[in-house]
């Protein structure tokens, strides 16, 4: 079925996973992709073949040597044909190819030429490979990932490049929505490094007040300190459940279904999150709860829950969420006959487009399988749009975009944010109460950073006006209510598009808009429980632990893709559209880089060891003398540089390899073993393994590059956030905002829609509006 960007012509060169990840996408949702692969093919097929299944399927794929002139040559007239090209190499090498932006952009200027780097186009690290695993290790993802034992602990789970494959379609989508009105492209640029910070933006940020009281940062943590239960329990089956009470009056109900709300009883408005336990109550969480859920099977507990209205999601291994049944209502596991692995099943297109669905394409092509089809044919390879010549629009990419946010908490709010981040007007709407979430400052400041906050009671019918204008004003409307919930409201689909038919209308439920689990309640990080991530990070044979990046952010970015690619489909037809962005799907997405055989066998999952340490002898940290490092090495000339240079034999068995390499690295001294592994080309890095968060905030690169803002506050001091984590020629940065205060806009917003000074002042009066 088409999808919102049909006949958008895409060259890839990138390799690995994040760009084959973003081109992925692309394909998924219509465009014409084109790999290109070095002689031989991606050289990280041998070591991810589920990955490249996955990430590569619906594309053609072709075979180049660019160090090859006439063969460069044929590539440069795919480009010149192409709407967008994608590379992933290390910073210099398109240049010294004569691939680069400059290069490129003057042969086709209206084509939109994307940079995916380990580290960033500029700065001491550009020059590091980008691996996973080493920029887990020096920005402090093995610091911050729960373990079995003390950090640094290896990351399970690759969001370094979920992130930066995220990014860089956000940017993509966005250059080529501003390309529709002054036909310019633009060099967009994300790295690995940005990816992670995608996830970690959730609580990487502090103020002079936090630095000064020393607040600890909250993350991934099984001990409960305020009236917010986010852990996991132990069953009497050996099974394991994941709780979270965020939900208004959750907490109370909770406390009642295991028969303590006598010792902890309900609060009055049931807004718990932020407000702390006693002593005595930190002391029932921590010692009594895991008995008390040893004495029922994980089946009656969920149940028992459910009928609670809690939310209790059970850990699932990796693959095990394709036989549930919301995965199979939504449509999520689709079934590709691999030329490599055979019949598989693998994840599939997770945001719903109710006008341009897309659909996967066909399998991922083997190495060069189409060269001759596509070099034959360049000449019916035609642009989706003619090109033009164009004086630049300089402003923010998203200027002029209107986004009326009715959602709350994290996962639906931060998709509207990163639109606000490049340029986009969004308006929050908030009850009187304010978004539950306001009580994790952290975590509200990230979610509505350069967001304008209504507060109001939707219910009052002197509102029906501001109603009315809001969804007239919007291009795009987000909520994450739960089903129902806005048809009481007047803020469903249809009564919202008879107000507007070209609405791009988002929904970013739990679970999905409809289906057996559609009103179950969902919160991170139980649904990456659900899929499988909280095994993948634990390691082989453990009980599973929290991630330290989680699905609330994932589905942001998933949410933040709909609404551009809603956009882009709206430029092309005027149409507007509905949009569903379940959570369960965006996390299903985590783990797409596995898949499953028919008979059961899961390939790409379950790789790290028990102890946390690693994928392998050659994907693995190492303890030193004095410290820790971390290699990667794909290549067999790199693995074997590593083995040379701790003074070891290069042996086919990896335990074996593993071993010796362990006991070869334990009397090396850290600096210098990394100083002679980087020398020798192996990749190699000294992984943190304290928390990074309040170094990177106060390093003035990072100010540089705009990765951290720096804000004043009327109460906290000087403000530092996550702020521009995409780039671009030829267009303004929208200006960092901190997140508004409860209701700081209402006036200004109903004046906007038609409200006199008086009327407002009456409306404040009656309680209609704060």
């Amino acid at each position: 079925m088409a999808g919102p960007i049909a006949g958008l012509r895409v060259v890839d060169c990138s390799h690995g996973m994040a760009g084959p990840r973003a081109t992925g996408l692309l394909a998924d949702y219509g465009a014409d992709v084109v790999w290109v692969e070095p002689p031989g093919g991606d050289p990280c097929r041998p070591h991810v073949p589920a990955a490249v299944s996955v990430f590569n399927r619906g594309k053609r794929g072709i075979e180049l040597d660019l160090t090859d002139t006439p063969q460069r040559d044929r590539l440069l007239e795919l480009i010149d044909r192409a709407d967008v090209f994608v590379e992933s190499w290390q910073p210099g090498v398109a240049e010294a190819l004569g691939l680069g932006f400059d290069a490129i952009h003057a042969r086709n200027p209206r084509l939109v030429y994307v940079s995916i780097s380990g580290f960033g186009e500029d700065g001491p690290d550009r020059d590091l490979p980008g691996y996973e695993a080493i920029v887990q290790a020096l920005l402090g993802g093995m610091a911050d990932q729960l373990g079995h034992r003390g950090a640094p602990i290896f990351v399970g789970w690759p969001f370094a490049s979920t992130g930066a494959a995220s990014l860089a379609v956000i940017g993509t989508l966005s250059a080529l929505y501003r390309r529709h009105t002054d036909g310019v492209g633009r060099h967009v640029q994300t790295s690995m490094v940005d990816g992670a910070l995608a996830y970690n933006s959730m609580m990487w940020s502090e103020t002079d007040q936090t630095v000064a009281l020393n607040t600890p940062v909250a993350g991934a943590s099984q001990t409960s300190t305020m009236r917010l239960l986010t852990r996991s329990f132990e069953c009497a089956d050996g099974e394991y459940l994941g709780m979270h009470t965020g939900a208004v009056g959750a907490f109370g109900r909770c406390m009642k279904v295991l028969g303590l709300d006598d010792r902890i009883p309900p609060s009055e408005t049931g807004m718990d999150i932020g407000v702390p336990l006693t002593d005595e109550q930190i002391k029932i969480i921590a010692e009594d709860l895991p008995a008390i859920y040893r004495t029922k099977p994980r089946a009656e507990w969920v149940q028992l829950f459910m009928d609670a209205d809690v939310c209790a999601i059970e850990h699932l291994r990796p693959t095990d969420v394709y036989d549930t049944p919301q995965a199979i209502h939504n449509q999520m596991v689709v079934e590709i006959d691999d030329p490599v692995l055979g019949p598989v099943q693998q994840v599939g297109l997770a945001a719903k487009l109710s006008a341009s669905p897309g659909a996967v394409g066909g399998p991922a092509p083997t190495v060069g399988q189409h060269t001759d089809e596509v070099l034959a044919n360049l000449a019916g390879w035609s642009p989706l749009e003619p090109a033009v010549a164009a004086t630049p629009d300089t402003r923010p990419l998203l200027d002029g975009v209107h986004v009326v946010d009715f959602g709350a908490y994290y996962a639906g709010p931060y998709s509207s944010r990163l639109l606000a981040d490049l340029g986009a007007d969004v308006i929050k709407v908030e009850t009187l109460l304010g978004d539950q979430v306001r009580g994790i400052d952290r975590v509200y400041a990230s979610a509505s950073a350069g967001k304008r906050s209504m507060a109001a009671n939707l219910k009052d019918p002197s509102l029906a006006k501001a109603l009315t204008g809001l969804l007239q004003w919007a291009d795009v409307v987000h909520h994450n209510l739960r089903p129902g919930a806005a048809d009481r409201l007047a803020l469903d689909y249809e009564s919202a598009r008879k107000l507007n038919p070209e609405l791009i209308y988002v929904h970013a439920p739990g679970w999905g808009a409809t289906g057996p689990f559609a009103f179950r309640q969902s919160f991170a990080p139980m649904l990456s429980g659900y899929i499988g991530v909280t095994f993948e990070v634990a390691g082989q044979f453990n009980p599973p632990m929290p991630p330290n990046a989680n699905e609330d952010p994932g589905n942001g970015l998933l949410g933040a893709i709909g609404m551009l690619l809603g956009l882009l489909h709206r430029q092309r037809t005027g149409e507007g559209q509905f949009v569903e962005n379940p959570q369960l799907n965006a996390t299903m997405t985590h783990l797409a880089y596995a898949v499953r055989r028919p008979d059961g066998e899961v390939i790409g999952a379950g790789m790290l060891d028990p102890l946390q340490m690693g994928f392998g002898p050659f994907e693995r940290l190492y303890e030193t003398a004095d410290g820790w490092v971390c290699i990667t090495a794909f290549a067999e000339d790199e693995r074997a540089a590593a083995v040379k240079v701790v003074g070891v034999d290069r042996v086919d068995d990896d335990d074996a390899q593993a071993d010796a390499l362990l006991s070869a690295f334990a009397g090396r001294k850290t600096e210098e073993v990394v100083a002679e592994l980087r020398a020798a080309g192996v990749a190699a890095a000294v992984p943190l393994a304290q928390k990074n968060i309040h170094a990177y905030m106060n390093d003035p690169e990072n100010r540089r590059t705009g990765r951290v803002a720096e804000c004043p506050h009327p109460t906290k001091g000087n403000v530092r956030e996550l702020a521009v984590l995409v780039r671009f020629t030829d267009a303004e940065m929208a200006p960092h905002k901190l997140a508004p205060e409860l209701g700081e806009h209402t006036d200004e917003v109903l004046a906007q829609f038609g409200y006199s000074a008086d009327e407002i002042a009456a409306l404040r009066e009656a309680k209609a509006v704060r």
